[in-house]
């Protein structure tokens, strides 16, 4: 079974994506914003100016805010959909051999024990607090159901990860998101990994630019 919204493999008796939390049930609601423990927090609370990541990503107004901005910008055929819709054409053009989808699960492995893996960064920086940075940041991933794995402080800022979905050009890739609080503003930096693959033709580096473009739109 595969998951209706990105495309991904469901594990046996799954009930939910591992991939972007979608429900596996056949009527699922659409993909919902990164999960976040609810708090109870004020919301007199002055969230722009604060460094508590918890305080910032539970307030009710930033909640609001990456929910508005959920799937506003739907994300495209997946590497395993695309393999599964190209098999078939491939094998009546005479393509045959080995299984497009076994390049993943054969070629892959083999490539990143090897060590070969392709590193993307980029960084950025506002003149807006961590707090609505961090907030835009959250609204980009929201927006183009980009899952939130893990969010941690770290000296004065913030680490996310996440994932960059696997598509026509690339396979899944680890982003790593750093946020650091400097006297003008806010650093932005970010990196895409993706293990066993050497190159991927510009996507990581448009998805680092959507990021950037994101919190620029959604940062006031």
């Amino acid at each position: 079974m595969y998951c209706t919204n990105c495309g991904q493999k469901l594990g046996d008796g799954h009930r939910f994506c591992a991939h972007c939390g979608t429900e596996a049930a056949a009527n699922a609601s659409p993909a919902t914003p990164p999960s976040i423990p609810p708090q109870t927090i004020d919301p007199s609370l002055d969230w722009r100016s604060s460094m508590n990541v918890g305080e910032i990503v539970n307030h009710p107004d930033v909640r609001a805010r990456i929910v508005r901005v959920t799937g506003a910008t739907p994300q495209g055929m997946t590497a395993e959909q695309f393999f599964k819709y190209a098999e078939p054409v491939m094998a009546a053009a005479g393509a045959g051999g080995i299984p497009l989808g076994a390049i993943k699960d054969i070629a892959l492995p083999m490539y990143a024990r090897m060590g070969l893996k392709m590193n993307r960064e980029m960084s950025q920086g506002f003149r807006n607090t961590f707090g609505e940075t961090l907030a835009a940041v959250l609204c980009s991933l929201a927006s183009r159901s980009q899952p939130l794995v893990d969010i941690s402080e770290a000296g004065d800022g913030c680490i996310l990860n996440t994932k960059m979905a696997s598509s026509i050009l690339s396979w899944e890739g680890n982003m790593i998101v750093t946020l650091e609080r400097q006297s003008e503003g806010t650093l932005l930096k970010a990196t895409i990994t993706v293990p066993g693959q050497a190159f991927d033709w510009g996507r990581s580096k448009r998805v680092l630019q959507d990021l950037i473009d994101d919190v620029k739109r959604y940062r006031d």
